[in-house]
């Protein structure tokens, strides 16, 4: 215990006065090293934190103006879907008024063709002819519904 109180007591002497160092301490090996200092320069720091939360600020801007711009594009293309799909319907049925049979038959009297009257059918199971056939005569645009 005695070699620590004089140890201690030296240290003090030491600490009392840094340019004294004993003799012992320096045979020792022993050296007075400086306090370290603790103020770090904050200047570089602040810096860096500004400079990160700038970048993102900025980030959040843009891709807030971005994702806007898309959402209006969005809603424009829906916009123009709807047309072409009201536009899709409305052909669809001209198509199918065009293709109807009275209008098919309409037609092909304002083209000059002349309906049957008298139609002949054939029975693919024999091949026999049902009805007897005559030539269709022109002027006679009275359609008549005739079953087989």
């Amino acid at each position: 215990m005695s070699q620590l109180a004089s140890a201690a007591a030296s240290f003090q002497r030491i600490a009392a006065n840094p340019r004294g160092v004993p003799q012992s301490a320096k045979a020792a090996g022993l050296r007075l090293v400086r306090p370290v200092r603790s103020r770090a320069r904050k200047a570089p720091f602040v810096a860096v934190v500004l400079t990160v939360l700038s970048v993102g600020l900025v980030g959040l801007i843009v891709m807030s103006t971005v994702l806007q711009a898309q959402s209006f594009e969005s809603q424009r293309l829906d916009r123009q879907a709807a047309e072409l799909e009201t536009q899709q319907q409305l052909l669809s049925r001209e198509v199918d008024r065009l293709q109807s049979p009275a209008n098919v038959a309409r037609r092909a009297i304002a083209y000059g063709m002349v309906p049957n009257t008298n139609p002949a059918f054939l029975r693919l199971s024999d091949g026999k002819v049902l009805g007897k056939p005559e030539a269709a005569k022109p002027g006679n645009t009275n359609i008549r519904s005739v079953t087989p």
